[in-house]
């Protein structure tokens, strides 16, 4: 599988949609909505493989279709410290 992030500005804030799994989020900025997407991709995936969920795992993330980033890479999938 491969997840696309998706980025649009909305009242000063940029709206980050991953939408392989119709999930969002916001951030002050690209990097910090970004990255508050990647956490909550992270929870998806660790709560459908908690609740048996046979979900193919993605192999490579492209943001605005810019260049791949490996999922397995610790900055991505680090685990977070709270969903927001």
């Amino acid at each position: 599988m491969r997840i696309s992030i998706r980025l649009a500005e909305r009242n000063n804030e940029i709206i980050a949609n991953c939408p392989e799994l119709d999930i969002n989020c916001y951030g002050k900025n690209k990097e910090e909505a970004v990255k508050r997407l990647k956490s909550i991709i992270h929870f998806y995936l660790d709560a459908a493989k908690t609740f048996g969920l046979d979900i193919e795992k993605p192999q490579a993330i492209a943001i605005e279709g810019e260049t791949n980033y490996d999922l397995t890479d610790s900055f991505i999938f680090a685990s977070p410290e709270s969903i927001n």
